[in-house]
């Protein structure tokens, strides 16, 4: 559903909902301070008040008991302390056990002497009525009448107090109340500038300004992480457009070497009349081209479908082993002519994976040691596996790599001597990249140790268990040229 605030709305902006909040959380708390402060308020002055009839009961209660059974000493005693606490709206009353009233001091309201007594069995109890609030004790001594003091007062007076000790307090609530929104913006307005300005930055991002960044101001906060990570993420972006950038540039310069070769062969052809030999001649070098240049498009497609975001993997049962001994039969007789021996390893191993993707990356490997060993030498494939992953090795005698091409050996289209196959069919220093994309995407790694003079060793690592690597596919590359002998 559309929403119906426009996309510059600024009802929709973040700083004004922080607002809203804020508005509305001090609003109900306010309230909600408000509220709790009567009541506390209230509670406190009715136990003072409480306390006070209570002190002026008790003083009741030791007049009788001194001055009793003299019950006209006694009245005379209440009447002159009744008349002390005039001031303050005290009044008194003295009752027989049975609820009778003695005696009563002028100011004592209607409401409270016909008051039924009630709970006469307590000690104490406390009463409230109507605006009246009274203390009342029971007076005992052995052998004597009992009776029942009363001492009470007019509440008005605390309500009063209260009342407006409420308005003041709510005053100022809406003077909070006014100043809120205030504040509020002003607060959100300060936590929401830098998202303002990741925003305005990140809206001037473009393609061609691949080396602009986020601001980051160095308080270690959520925003800060915010512009690291998307930093990161323009890092990577950056990194990923460069090197598609040097793939495209890389592979115009390879395939544009094959088609100048044909058209530079055809256009001899076709400029004079020739024998029918030298036409099949000139035939032969340009269908020769275009087997290099079909190898070199099938090797760019298989490194495009292997290293794309989108492609993934056949996760089917694979004996690793089987893989690795037919594909090293299937080089027995390239080795052989080149006076090469291979040797194999190969303890079982089954893992999730696809076996023509494998047999690939084994396939390359092979031809790799096989055309850099020379004649005598051995190109050893070994297969292992542990607790939890698989270790397929090969290692091969040859001439092996200089440390400044190492780094460099997964580059696409990288070679550490172009001019020893330039016509030999091969996928133009496309086989170890796709090697790579093919084991990173079994969740796997791959690495080469080498050295002058000390041949190469290659080591793939993989998982033994589904989900180290990518989502399952439905179909796996098409075979390199350069992969088969």
């Amino acid at each position: 559903m559309r929403s119906p605030w426009p996309d510059w709305a600024p009802m929709t902006t973040l700083r004004a909902r922080l607002t809203l909040w804020n508005t509305a959380v001090v609003l109900a708390m306010t309230l909600a301070s408000l509220v709790a402060a009567r009541i506390i308020a209230r509670a406190t002055l009715y136990a003072d008040a409480d306390a006070e009839l209570r002190s002026g009961a008790t003083e009741v209660v030791l007049a009788l008991q001194d001055l009793s059974p003299n019950i006209d000493a006694v009245v005379a005693e209440i009447g002159r302390k009744a008349r002390s606490h005039e001031e303050r709206g005290w009044f008194s009353q003295l009752l027989t056990e049975d609820g009778t009233t003695i005696w009563k001091s002028v100011h004592c309201p209607a409401s409270v002497a016909d008051y039924p007594p009630h709970n006469l069995d307590r000690e104490e109890n406390i009463v409230q009525v109507g605006p009246y609030r009274y203390v009342r004790l029971r007076i005992t001594r052995p052998g004597q009448p009992t009776y029942h003091v009363r001492v009470g007062t007019d509440t008005t007076g605390l309500d009063e107090r209260l009342t407006s000790l409420l308005q003041q307090l709510t005053v100022v609530g809406l003077a909070l109340a006014m100043l809120t929104p205030v504040a509020g913006w002003w607060l959100a307005r300060r936590a929401t500038r830098p998202v303002g300005d990741i925003l305005q930055i990140a809206d001037q991002l473009r393609p061609t300004r691949l080396g602009d960044r986020l601001p980051v101001r160095g308080s270690r906060d959520e925003l800060d992480r915010l512009a690291r990570t998307i930093n990161r993420l323009l890092d990577h972006v950056a990194d990923h457009v460069d090197r598609q950038q040097q793939f495209v540039a890389d592979a115009a310069h390879e395939l544009r070497g094959p088609l100048a070769a044909m058209r530079s062969l055809v256009e001899v052809a076709v400029s004079h009349d020739r024998s029918p030999a030298e036409y099949r001649e000139t035939l032969e070098e340009v269908l020769e081209e275009m087997r290099h240049l079909s190898s070199l498009a099938n090797a760019m497609l298989t490194l495009a479908e292997a290293g794309g975001d989108d492609a993934t993997t056949t996760c089917e049962d694979l004996d690793l082993a089987a893989v690795v001994r037919q594909t090293a039969a299937m080089f027995a007789g390239v080795a052989e002519e080149r006076g090469v021996r291979i040797t194999v390893d190969a303890a079982p191993v089954v893992l999730p994976g696809s076996a023509a993707q494998f047999r690939q990356v084994l396939g390359n490997l092979l031809d790799n040691g096989i055309r850099f060993t020379p004649p005598g030498g051995t190109v050893s494939v070994r297969l292992a596996a542990d607790a939890d992953r698989a270790l397929l090795t090969v290692r091969d005698s040859g001439e092996g790599i200089a440390a400044g091409h190492i780094a460099r050996i997964f580059d696409r289209f990288y070679k550490t001597d172009p001019a020893r196959s330039r016509h030999d069919g091969r996928s133009g220093g496309l086989g170890l990249p796709i090697c790579k994309a093919i084991v990173e995407r079994h969740g796997g790694t791959i690495a080469v140790a080498s050295g002058v003079g000390q041949g190469t060793t290659v080591t793939v690592a993989l998982p033994l268990r589904a989900g180290g690597g990518r989502r399952p596919h439905t179909a796996a590359p098409p075979p390199l040229a350069a992969s088969t002998p």
